[in-house]
């Protein structure tokens, strides 16, 4: 059975010939990744090691915390990795994403923000009645608060800052909350809370039942749009210079350069 997500969906729209090297050749790129989504993984790993900790009655110090982010660092990195932006090296990075772990230590320790009922989700929502298409479920961190109030927590990393417009669009968040619904029978609403770790920021939104169902069906027919699909075009953008797989790409040789 196919399983979606935002990102996947998200790839064909940006270009369709990435979508099909990852998912449908499942072509294993040459780059690994980013730094900056290698910094971001960093940076979830610590903070999903502070909750599992709290989750078992204990706070971490946050010389403990950061240890652990820079061992992670260390057994994970690769000299693969992509760096883009000229001047900054692999270790900028590594003292960005320490900065980042030390202020949300500092604004939210001691951590008592409700029960904690999922860290790093491993779950599917189902999108059919027939069980065709179903969607991944990976929330970073999923709390329960008085009155049946659930918060889908998700960490962003990056130097972007959100609109709160964007955010009232954001479709990934929202599917999360159609799970926690059907999942939790207690849950009577549901908190989307976004975390700019770089901005140090936290921004919230909510979905009606109405928005929700929408939103599913959008979903549905943007599945069956791509299942239907028999040609993969590239689609040189501005992000070509982050894709994994430009070296094999078609429209990109040594003489064109990056754009």
């Amino acid at each position: 059975m196919p399983v979606y997500s935002i990102s996947r969906i998200a790839t064909f729209d940006k270009c369709p010939l990435k979508y099909k090297f990852c998912y449908i050749d499942k072509i294993k790129p040459e780059i690994p990744t980013t730094v900056e989504a290698f910094m971001g993984s960093r940076v979830h790993d610590a903070l999903e090691k502070l909750y599992r900790e709290k989750n078992l009655g204990r706070v971490m110090t946050l010389d403990r915390l950061l240890g652990y982010y820079h061992s992670s660092w260390e057994k994970k990195w690769e000299d693969s990795i992509l760096i883009v932006k000229p001047g900054l090296t692999a270790d900028d990075y590594r003292r960005k994403g320490e900065e980042q772990v030390k202020d949300y230590y500092a604004r939210h320790h001691p951590f008592d923000e409700g029960i904690i009922r999922g860290l790093e989700t491993w779950e599917r929502l189902a999108l059919d009645a027939d069980g065709e298409y179903s969607f991944h479920i990976r929330i970073d961190r999923l709390m329960e608060r008085e009155g049946g109030l659930f918060e889908v927590h998700d960490y962003k990393c990056g130097a972007r800052l959100d609109t709160q417009e964007k955010l009232d669009q954001d479709r990934q968040l929202a599917m999360y909350s159609l799970w926690v619904r059907e999942r939790f029978a207690s849950c009577k609403d549901v908190r989307l809370v976004w975390h700019f770790t770089a901005h140090g920021r936290e921004m919230e939104s909510r979905r009606t039942g109405e928005q929700l169902a929408a939103l599913k069906s959008e979903i549905l027919d943007q599945i069956r749009t791509i299942e239907a699909a028999e040609e993969f075009p590239a689609r040189v953008s501005r992000l070509c210079d982050w894709c994994e797989y430009k070296t094999m790409c078609p429209e990109w040789s040594t003489e064109r350069g990056s754009i």
